[in-house]
């Protein structure tokens, strides 16, 4: 069985919660960060299409960077065994920044730089 796509339409961040300080590693003045979804099955190896893109994102402070971010969807077949967790700042390459261990947590803190 396929896993399906993850949908981010619900996906948010929380604007109370920031990793870092604008000029902090990749968060400089006037960033934009997006961020995408994949399932994974640790058993078969298997990892779902990336959801779509999510962003693009900045800080309207323009003080912070690193997101906290909320509602991250689950697999609603429960075949995931984790969620990974990309990021591409604008005009960058996209990265795998974490994976969560299990098919229920539904916040991350980007703290990754």
């Amino acid at each position: 069985m396929v896993m399906p796509t993850p949908k981010i339409s619900k996906m948010g961040y929380n604007p109370a919660n920031f990793a870092h300080w604008i000029g902090t590693g990749p968060w400089t003045a006037g960033y934009s960060v997006y961020y995408a979804i994949s399932f994974y099955d640790r058993t078969t190896q298997t990892e779902s299409e990336r959801s779509k893109w999510w962003g693009p994102k900045t800080d309207p402070k323009k003080l912070y960077g690193g997101f906290g971010l909320i509602r991250i969807p689950v697999d609603p077949t429960g075949q995931a065994t984790s969620r990974r967790i990309w990021r591409k700042f604008e005009g960058e390459v996209e990265k795998m920044i974490h994976e969560l261990p299990d098919n229920v947590t539904r916040k991350y803190q980007d703290d990754v730089l």
